[in-house]
């Protein structure tokens, strides 16, 4: 019932000036029934909406546009045989050589990017062989695979400007039904590049207490591509700061405590820009966090937090 193409990544244009990007393609089933004979070409069998964000670093701003079509009649696609999806001007298309071509239009928040990402290492399964189990009921679950490290070149446009741009990504490709357990109400989930050649992915599902679930989960890279599956108590990840949006009121957990003991990894999480509430009302009906952090500590690294049901609960869309 509910899919997501999700890409973050962290760039820098030719003067040095850095960013954060969120790209992401949401699709909900609004009909799970094959077409019928008769049934109007128009009907609507599956709403795709898409997600566009730019974290300035140096301003400490966040802009960000959004979109939401039904698939069909060329303004949102979705193929069920390659990566090929696309919401009006926000497109992910996977290459016969395996790159990934991302453009995204934001012209109502004045910029757009145009990117290639070369995969970096093989993708990863996370969970079992690609099933994340997120709580004890048949259904509670993803499939999910990522591609966690791909370089990336390109440009990026701001108020007619264009700009070359390089850095690093993370792609995610996740779907399924009724993926949260009962009392859950969102997630904390980090997607890093650590400076050592190792990818760390944690998420933490939370309870209305602000318990973690005993179905939080996560997956340590290896520099050479191989991977394993982290279980709760393998590994922290902790709030340790916190800031409130103005708009919604919602309290977000910005700095985090992280550490994964058996792989040698500790640190502080912390958000470079904390005002990245992203408020997607008018298309998937949700307000959240997401924009880049950084590790420091025994680990170095890079790249995203996302932190959701804070200003709504996600238990009835997820």
């Amino acid at each position: 019932r509910t899919e997501w193409w999700y890409l973050t990544g962290e760039i820098e244009d030719e003067d040095g000036a850095s960013f954060g990007f969120q790209v992401t393609i949401f699709r909900q089933g609004l009909d799970a029934n094959a077409p019928r004979a008769g049934d109007a070409p128009l009907r609507a069998r599956h709403a795709l909406a898409a997600h566009v964000a730019l974290a300035d670093v140096a301003t400490g701003t966040l802009h960000h546009a959004e979109r939401l079509r039904r698939m069909g009649a060329g303004l949102a696609w979705a193929s069920e045989v390659e990566l090929d999806v696309g919401v009006e001007d926000v497109t992910i298309r996977r290459e016969p050589d395996g790159r990934l071509l991302v453009s995204a239009g934001a012209r109502e928040a004045g910029f757009a990017l145009d990117l290639v990402l070369a995969p970096e290492k093989p993708v990863v399964m996370h969970g079992a062989t690609g099933v994340s189990q997120k709580g004890p009921e048949r259904g509670n679950a993803s499939a999910y695979a990522s591609f966690p490290r791909l370089a990336a070149r390109g440009t990026l446009t701001r108020d007619g400007r264009a700009r070359a741009v390089s850095g690093a990504a993370w792609f995610d490709h996740e779907w399924g039904t009724s993926q949260l357990g009962e009392g859950v109400v969102g997630w904390d989930w980090t997607g890093l590049r650590l400076d050592d050649g190792r990818e760390l992915m944690l998420y933490r599902l939370r309870r209305a207490d602000g318990s973690p679930s005993p179905f939080s989960a996560g997956t340590l890279v290896s520099p050479d591509g191989t991977s394993r599956s982290l279980a709760p108590g393998d590994f922290e990840f902790a709030p340790t700061g916190t800031w409130k949006s103005d708009a919604s009121g919602a309290v977000y957990p910005v700095r985090w405590r992280v550490a994964v003991p058996s792989a040698g990894i500790a640190g502080t999480l912390a958000a470079r820009i904390e005002a990245c509430e992203i408020d997607g009302r008018a298309s998937t009906g949700t307000i959240y966090w997401e924009g880049p952090a950084r590790l420091a500590g025994t680990t170095t690294g890079s790249g995203y937090l996302e932190l959701s049901g804070y200003a709504t609960s996600l238990a009835t869309r997820f």
